[in-house]
């Protein structure tokens, strides 16, 4: 580690100034903002953006946002659910009457390489291996760049928080920072305070498909049947074709449902070839969330794994979710000018070819969470209820499986003292806070914006909710 800070204080950066984004097209927020690349090592450098806090940034902490995927940009949470604007479907921008960076100075990172503006300048095997562990190693290292880059930040409270697969990428970085500060003087430590992960990936034994399942039926999408059928077919049986045919039938009565928030519609694009890859071919050929049970005491043979050809791979979106107005402008020549990319670059929500070839830990993130906990890392998890993908139930027994002391039980709570609505459920343990957002989905800023600053200014703070 103190090799690889040498290494960093050594490279040439550009200096923040230069990095100071003057006018952005067609957005209208005029607080400071950054846009430019850290260096994380002499061949992967990661794009990010940083916004300011609007008052007082000299006091306020340092935030990391980090979007999940694996291989979905954080672009995503600073157009869509926390930024100071929120891009609208018609490709124009509104303000953001909760913006996170009006608690904190936010910082959106774009990774691993290859995703959105960031980039590898390498054709080399090893550079192009990205697992869980590089990435946890690569996003200190851009973290550490950064700090270079804005020394003002460093020892400044710091929080690291965002969504979905996520739930690997914030733990394993948390733990990472934990082990690097032990390795380094004091004037070079980061001074990590808590991790906020929302509706995050973190133990295949509960979230996942099983969860997915059982919050289908839960919500009356699939019937008791199909429920059972897949128990019996998926995971106690060994008979491939049979678990495929019952997860055929789920999958396409459920085709039609948003499953990133199945209150919500069914976005189609505003622009493209059509909504073919938003509905039941994105569930087949791209069954990521079924993975746990291919790693898990099932034969690999049993779920059917699909190949992307290359055209489909170009197409290919999240379902539900309309992402044009994003690759729209952000493939805009002025907007790439403004934010001082890599101009050669396409930019694109998520990279499926990156998704394709990631290699994924089976432990997912679980085990890192007692480290955390005894090196006095404060913890948040919350879940949108309405979300399918990664619902609230699986998080929920994840929790549980710590098996922590509950120093206050299951209640509602409400945002500012809202007498006419309940902004979610929350149980405080000892070492973490389990909290649910009523009527989000999978990207809970976006649906609740309200409900989410509350909960994370109040997390920031310290102070219950």
């Amino acid at each position: 580690m103190l090799l690889l800070s040498t290494l960093l204080n050594n490279i040439q950066y550009k200096t923040p100034e230069e990095d100071l984004v003057e006018n952005l097209p067609d957005y209208e927020y005029k607080g400071k903002l950054y846009s430019g690349y850290l260096t994380v090592s002499p061949l992967k450098h990661f794009h990010y953006m940083f916004n300011l806090a609007e008052e007082d940034p000299e006091k306020k902490p340092l935030v990391l946002w980090l979007n999940g995927g694996p291989g979905c940009s954080s672009l995503d949470g600073w157009s869509m659910e926390n930024g100071p604007m929120f891009l609208n479907r018609n490709g124009t921008y509104r303000m953001n009457e909760y913006s996170w960076n009006k608690a904190a100075n936010m910082l959106y990172l774009e990774s691993p390489g290859d995703v959105g503006f960031s980039y590898i300048n390498s054709g080399l095997k090893d550079d192009q291996f990205v697992s869980d562990d590089t990435v946890a190693k690569d996003n200190l290292n851009a973290l550490l760049s950064f700090l270079i880059k804005f020394p003002e930040y460093k020892g400044r409270d710091f929080f690291i928080t965002g969504e979905s697969y996520g739930g690997i990428y914030i733990p394993m970085l948390a733990l990472e920072i934990v082990n690097y500060n032990k390795n380094v003087p004091e004037k070079y430590k980061i001074n990590l305070k808590g991790i906020l992960v929302g509706n995050g990936v973190a133990n295949y034994n509960y979230d996942g498909t099983i969860a997915m399942i059982d919050y289908m039926f839960s919500h009356h999408l699939i019937s008791y049947e199909m429920k059972m059928n897949f128990r019996q077919e998926c995971l106690l049986g060994s008979n491939s074709t049979n678990c495929n045919n019952i997860y055929e039938k789920i999958m396409n009565v459920t085709k039609d449902v948003n499953i990133y928030n199945y209150l919500g519609e069914c976005e189609t694009p505003t622009t493209g070839s059509g909504d073919i890859n938003y509905k039941s071919n994105y569930y087949l050929k791209n069954a990521w969330a079924f993975e746990d049970l291919i790693k898990r005491s099932m034969k690999k043979s049993t779920i059917k794994k699909f190949v992307l050809t290359e055209e489909e791979e170009e197409e290919n979106h999240s379902p539900c979710i309309d992402d044009t107005p994003m690759i729209n402008y952000f493939n805009r020549e002025d907007v790439r000018n403004a934010l001082h990319v890599n101009k050669t670059i396409k930019w694109e929500m998520c990279n499926n070819k990156l998704f394709d070839t990631y290699y994924r830990q089976e432990k997912a993130s679980f085990w890192a969470y007692p480290t955390l906990f005894k090196n006095n890392i404060r913890v948040l998890i919350f879940n949108g209820d309405a979300d399918i993908v990664v619902p609230f139930n699986g998080n929920e027994r994840f929790v549980e499986s710590l098996n922590l002391e509950e120093v206050s039980p299951w209640r509602s709570w409400r945002a500012y003292g809202d007498k006419n609505n309940i902004g979610g459920y929350v149980v405080k343990y000892k070492e973490l806070t389990f909290c649910t957002i009523k009527g989000a989905g999978h990207e809970v800023p976006r649906w609740k914006p309200k409900e989410s600053y509350y909960m994370f200014t109040k997390f920031l703070n310290n102070e219950d909710f």
